[in-house]
């Protein structure tokens, strides 16, 4: 891919903001990367080209954010957590952390921090789903017809960031709203 300059855009790693999407291969940390002797340049334009894009989006509506969350009564049982809602219960299956670690060190599984059935203790796990993607497919169909991969690839990521924002913001009213503003208490230390 090509930018308007004529540089290649496809080699550089991008900016800690976009670097989760792939976008780009530009090393370092924004904003230092932005005056960096090596990548500054290319950097710098792609910092200006999603600022002028994230104006568009926001001036023209082009995408619509949704989110939705629960918070349901529950236990664990093993790996296992069981919540319990209008129609009954249901159980969520967990795994233990796959990675070689010492011994000293747990394998934890999300059902470590969602206190035992039997301790008698009553505690609760929540869940959500967030979107920033809606209407982004018309967008990038009109950039990828006119066969401008740098921008349909640049609309994605922002839209990736914006949900990862969203995300990060109902998480933080969710457990402000919630009361649940310590750091969850880990109930074992099973392997």
């Amino acid at each position: 891919m090509r930018s308007r300059t004529g540089r290649c855009r496809t080699c550089c790693r991008c900016w800690t903001g976009l670097r989760s999407s792939s976008a780009q291969e530009l090393a370092g940390k924004y904003p230092a990367i932005l005056t960096d002797e090596v990548v500054g340049v290319q950097a710098s334009e792609l910092y200006r080209d999603a600022q002028a894009m994230l104006q568009t989006i926001i001036a023209e509506k082009w995408l619509t954010a949704r989110a939705v969350y629960g918070i349901w009564p529950a236990n664990s049982r093993g790996d296992d957590v069981v919540l319990r809602h209008a129609g009954g219960e249901t159980t969520l299956h967990f795994l233990r952390q796959q990675v070689d670690k010492p011994v000293e060190r747990p394998d934890f599984s999300l059902a470590d921090f969602i206190a035992p059935h039997d301790s008698g203790v009553q505690d609760w796990i929540g869940a959500f789903a967030v979107t920033a993607g809606i209407g982004i497919e018309p967008h990038v169909a009109r950039f990828e017809a006119a066969h401008d991969d740098y921008n349909a690839i640049l609309l994605k990521a922002l839209a990736d960031r914006l949900t990862e924002a969203l995300a990060e913001r109902l998480h933080q009213r969710v457990r402000h709203n919630s009361g649940a503003t310590t750091r969850p208490r880990r109930w074992t230390t099973r392997r």
